[in-house]
């Protein structure tokens, strides 16, 4: 399971997408890396890319996709958030929870559909670090922008 969840979150797809988003709170971004990826202080990530709208589909048929395809991998479902940026773009946040360690983390995905690419903006962190820095991370999704 460790070793899955490492891929799924460290996945590169290509190239280094653009974003423009308000920096959340208690997140900094990685001096070294011209990728949308950013850390706290005490090890809750972020990091962003994107994978082809393959099959094409709405935002809806990805958000229930990528819960069920997490659930059969052993990701508990915690909650599911979905809310329009500033800018009017369709977004969904799905938290899972699952063990890593001793402790149990959360991992946050937050999808959005934009024509041909599902936009993934990927959170993880031990799960009473990511519950002080989740509040942040909700307000500064609403401000994301996606590259052209």
């Amino acid at each position: 399971m460790r070793r899955a969840w490492l891929a799924l979150f460290l996945c590169a797809c290509g190239g280094a997408p653009e974003y423009r988003m308000d920096t959340p709170s208690g997140f900094r971004p990685f001096a070294e890396s011209d990728d949308f990826r950013y850390i706290t202080a005490d090890g809750v990530m972020l990091k962003g890319r994107e994978v082809d709208n393959y099959p094409a589909a709405a935002l809806p048929f990805w958000a229930d996709a990528l819960q069920r395809h997490l659930e059969a991998r052993g990701y508990v479902f915690k909650a599911k958030d979905c809310f329009k940026t500033n800018a009017g773009l369709d977004g969904c946040t799905l938290d899972f929870v699952l063990p890593y360690g001793t402790e149990d983390w959360v991992m946050s995905e937050t999808v959005f559909v934009v024509g041909d690419r599902i936009v993934l903006l990927e959170a993880a962190g031990p799960f009473e670090r990511f519950a002080k820095v989740e509040p942040g991370l909700k307000t500064a999704l609403k401000t994301f922008q996606p590259g052209g």
